[in-house]
């Protein structure tokens, strides 16, 4: 049975950032799933059109960027049903999948979010932490430590300059070690997805 890994990407759409990545993506035949953030949205919606155009899962990581575990229920509901809305208006998907910013949740927020009918989707690459570099060789190298780990999730962040060199570096490998690439809705789960 073959193994499956998803490459995930927060803070979309966060051009040029967004766009190096989608490039990487095409070059190395592999899909993404990029979780956008509604403010961004309204500052760029070409570039949110390019992530669908480019035939990419896209997923909700609320309006704002607040922490779940720390705003009240209504203001979460709020941030959920803003992207939403704007996810199906200017880009034209309507999606189940919600990444609450940092993966902070609470058990109210969790249930709130199924109770919204969302999958909520986490990752299992804890220490990957893609922002702190110092290289490209260095977060490949930390993210390849996470094998081997089934389903695997990766989550990367649009605004890191060197996650497209990172993915020309572990794509290959994780290829090599049997993994086959996935949308987090091909990994076949409801509920929370980690």
């Amino acid at each position: 049975m073959q193994k499956k890994v998803a490459l995930t990407f927060d803070g979309s759409p966060n051009p040029p950032g967004t766009l190096n990545i989608l490039a990487t993506l095409e070059k190395e035949k592999v899909p993404g799933t990029f979780f956008m953030e509604g403010h961004r949205i309204e500052k760029d919606v070409k570039t949110a059109r390019q992530v669908k155009d480019g035939g990419h899962e896209i997923g909700n990581h609320s309006y704002s960027h607040p922490l779940f575990d720390e705003i009240a229920l209504q203001e979460v509901k709020e941030e959920v049903l803003k992207t939403h809305r704007l996810l199906k208006e200017k880009v034209g998907v309507e999606t189940r999948y919600m990444r609450p910013p940092a993966g902070k949740l609470t058990r109210r927020v969790e249930n709130l979010l199924l109770e919204m009918g969302f999958a909520i989707v986490l990752w299992n690459c804890t220490g990957l932490r893609d922002w702190e570099g110092p290289s490209a060789e260095e977060v490949a190298e930390r993210a390849l430590r996470l094998i081997p780990r089934d389903p695997l999730i990766l989550v990367f962040h649009d605004r890191v300059p060197w996650v497209p060199e990172v993915l020309s570096i572990i794509v290959p490998e994780l290829r090599e070690k049997g993994y086959q690439f996935e949308y987090i809705s091909g990994l076949g789960q409801n509920g929370i997805i980690s």
